[in-house]
């Protein structure tokens, strides 16, 4: 079965970046608007699962503060961000908050009438949004915009004028994940908002985030950058999955450790239990490795008031508990026991490489969202989503009108269906759910994903290449359903590279980017940003200078010990 859809502009996710990019590319006169989702429009991904509290910079009282803290190595930016992208941020996502309060969003608000704020990490503001029912009011708006919108389709590959890399996307091709239907797109230009690669972690809205959007446009010849610096997290260590860990730090959880200590207020003494996500991780990893785990996230305290508040931002979230028995009534009976994990590249790193127009590399295509490089990093995740994905809907609906319509190379077309099909083709072979597994082993340990060194890096990057090499070409699909598990993994084995490739280059010590062997933050050497691209079948990576010599703030060039690393030593926790 084969199905041609021919649009103007195609927008391939549909969460919150695709959903405010095909809101306003069609009030920008983007005739023909089609939207492309692996799921249901408003129920999965990325969006669904960070729905719950919004950062909200009020523009004209915390502007300043966003950039200190953008400029320190402590916070999200690591000292990496990019001032450009912040400012762009900052001018445009109050805006974007207004508009979705009235489109039908249900913020939680003050008696008269404004945005009620609650402080979370690092004393950050955040506005409380009632759960799901973000995504579907934003669902909601994008069918009233009359753009047209596709589920359950699977994209695996960009469309290149006369079937080249590197030049003009001219569409897509995918296939529906239930029926199996091929499905082509032909495009006068496209907008990547497919989301991140959490390598099929377990908590909700993370399953089917598994990074095609960077592979397609890899091959397709696009630059991509930033994936050293993923999303570390602290998550439950049981056999059910939590969201809304800022608000449960913000409403006065704290960590401890098997003595009952609360460590974090050496760790981060600024804010210790408020400390951001990457500061928490690493010092539960050093914790356990001195010996004092398990850690346990103690809410015991909280009054019925607290849960209430997390109830209305984060309604799933209760019911687990309530149904684990951790809370009964309006009351935390146990502490939670917690682990770090690295969460692949959600809320903040490894993207495609885009201008503030949000323009690719290559002619055509476009990216925002958790698709885009995020050098703003977690308390602009779904912010930055929808001031970005705003952004491409204009910029790319601009083009879209300009641009001339190119028929796709039938031999591309074809190449790529076969290729993307060729599991279903097997009788037999390696079902994709081994791979996924083999590949979390590589990639999950916590001295590979929260504090590295060269040789578990090297060692880890060998087993990606076996299992590229050795396993990949066997595996094979039952069904439609099946043969999306296997062109997820393909494109998770490619952004497992990328990671490990672009963290063991970083020789130096951030916040989501700690290796023992370069225990030192080195603003002095390392102020560089990391890029790759595809280059004659091969991942070339390189670095450039941030632009400091333009900056409001510029960070200092010193070198000096993570506090990670010294705190570690004082606590009696070897590393090195």
């Amino acid at each position: 079965m084969q199905n041609r859809i021919k649009t103007d502009l195609l927008i391939i996710g549909s969460g919150l970046a695709g959903s405010f990019a095909a809101i306003k590319a069609k009030e920008t006169g983007a005739k023909r608007v089609t939207v492309v989702s692996k799921g249901k429009i408003g129920t999965d991904g990325a969006s669904t699962f960070g729905a719950g509290i919004i950062y909200a910079l009020f523009p004209d009282e915390d502007r300043a503060t966003a950039f200190k803290k953008m400029a320190s190595h402590e916070f999200y930016g690591a000292g990496l961000y990019d001032e450009e992208w912040l400012d762009a941020t900052l001018d445009e996502y109050y805006e974007r908050i207004i508009e979705m309060d009235n489109w039908g969003v249900k913020f939680m608000k003050t008696p008269d009438g404004k945005f009620k704020r609650i402080f979370t990490r690092w004393d950050e503001n955040m506005i409380q949004l009632p759960g799901p029912q973000v995504m579907e009011a934003m669902a909601q708006k994008v069918l009233d915009s009359k753009a047209e919108v596709i589920g359950n389709t699977m994209i695996t590959d960009l469309l290149t004028e006369d079937g080249e890399p590197g030049r003009r996307v001219i569409g897509a091709i995918g296939f529906d994940v239930r029926t199996g239907e091929f499905k082509v797109f032909e495009a006068k230009c496209v907008i990547m908002a497919s989301g991140p690669c959490t390598f099929k972690a377990m908590w909700t809205g993370h399953r089917n985030l598994s990074g095609e959007g960077y592979v397609i446009a890899y091959r397709a010849g696009a630059e991509l950058g930033g994936f050293e610096m993923g999303s570390n997290h602290i998550v439950t260590g049981r056999d059910y999955d939590l969201m809304g860990q800022s608000m449960l730090f913000g409403l006065d959880g704290y960590l401890v450790n098997a003595m009952g200590e609360r460590f974090m207020k050496e760790y981060y003494p600024p804010s210790a239990d408020k400390a951001i996500t990457a500061r928490m991780a690493a010092a539960v990893a050093m914790e356990v490795r001195g010996g004092r785990g398990p850690i346990y996230l103690d809410l015991t305290h909280w009054s019925s008031e607290q849960i209430e508040n997390l109830r209305y931002a984060y309604p799933l979230t209760v019911k687990i508990l309530e149904q684990k028995g951790v809370i009964v009534g309006n009351r935390v009976l146990e502490k939670i026991e917690q682990t770090c994990t690295w969460c692949g590249t959600i809320t903040a790193g490894g993207g495609i490489r885009v201008n503030t127009k949000c323009e690719s590399t290559l002619p055509g295509l476009y990216a925002c969202g958790d698709a885009m490089i995020r050098r703003l990093h977690h308390p602009f995740c779904l912010t930055g989503a929808a001031a970005a994905g705003a952004r491409a809907g204009r910029y790319a609906a601009i083009y879209a009108k300009e641009a001339e319509e190119i028929t796709p190379d039938e031999d591309q077309v074809e190449n790529a269906r076969k290729s993307a099909y060729l599991p279903l083709d097997r009788k037999d072979g390696i079902e994709a759910d081994h791979l996924i597994i083999k590949l979390q082993e590589a990639l999950l340990p916590y001295n590979v994903a929260i504090i590295a060194r060269a040789d578990r890096l090297e060692k880890a990057i060998k087993e990606v290449q076996r299992i590229r090499e050795e396993e990949l070409p066997l595996v094979y699909a039952a069904d439609p359903h099946y043969l999306r598990l296997c062109n997820e993994i393909r494109s998770m084995v490619e952004v497992a590279e990328m990671y490990l490739r672009c963290r063991l280059m970083r020789q130096e010590s951030r916040e989501s980017c700690l290796r023992e062997d370069y225990p030192y933050v080195d603003n002095i050497d390392w102020l560089k940003w990391i890029y790759l691209k595809q280059d004659n079948g091969k991942m070339k990576l390189w670095t450039e200078d941030l632009p400091i010599e333009k900056y409001k703030i510029k960070p200092e060039r010193k070198k000096y010990l993570h506090p990670v690393f010294e705190v570690a030593r004082k606590r009696g926790v070897k590393w090195g």
